[in-house]
């Protein structure tokens, strides 16, 4: 693992589109590129309101429970936030083979059957069935986003941005 400038280990890098299916055992093979290469591989499988799953690497989870904490501990909305997460979040860890194992459950309840699609989506992988994955006819909002973020203008803090994007707007 990298170490960014705040001194917080880099997860690396998560970039690709790949389909597969699941085994028998309702495991996925994540792509060599994605896994720790120096320890275990471990993700927080995260739903979305989209039918879909985020895989987070367990750093940058703990990173955003660590400020999320803070704002907890006086705040019952946000208490109710964080323990709708936790009660819908599951971790997971690749074998040595680099299969995880992921919750039927959640996979069911993003019509994901046997095949699914893992798109890097830079700091995290999006997990859907193939045919939930749509790329917009005009991505102009979305690159919108990323100048912001570039620009410095993404007033979001970690807690707002994840809580908006699992849970919508």
């Amino acid at each position: 693992m990298a170490e960014n400038p705040n001194g917080v280990n880099f997860p690396g890098l998560f970039v690709g589109e790949y389909d597969h299916v699941l085994d028998a055992q309702g495991r996925v093979s994540l792509p060599s590129e994605w896994r720790n290469k120096d320890a275990e591989t471990e993700l927080m499988m995260i739903p979305t309101r989209d039918k879909a799953l985020l895989l987070l690497p367990l750093a940058t989870f703990m990173e955003f429970v660590s400020k999320a904490g803070k704002k907890a501990i006086a705040n019952q909305k946000v208490q109710m936030a964080l323990a709708f997460l936790g009660r819908a979040s599951r971790r997971c860890r690749c074998d040595k083979q680099g299969r995880m194992a992921l919750d039927r459950g959640m996979l069911d309840s993003i019509g994901v059957k046997k095949n699914l699609k893992l798109v890097g989506a830079v700091t995290h992988i999006r997990l859907c069935a193939p045919e939930n994955w749509l790329l917009p006819a005009d991505p102009t909002e979305y690159l919108n986003e990323i100048q912001q973020i570039s620009d410095g203008n993404d007033d979001l803090g970690a807690l707002g941005g994840l809580l908006q994007g699992v849970f919508g707007k």
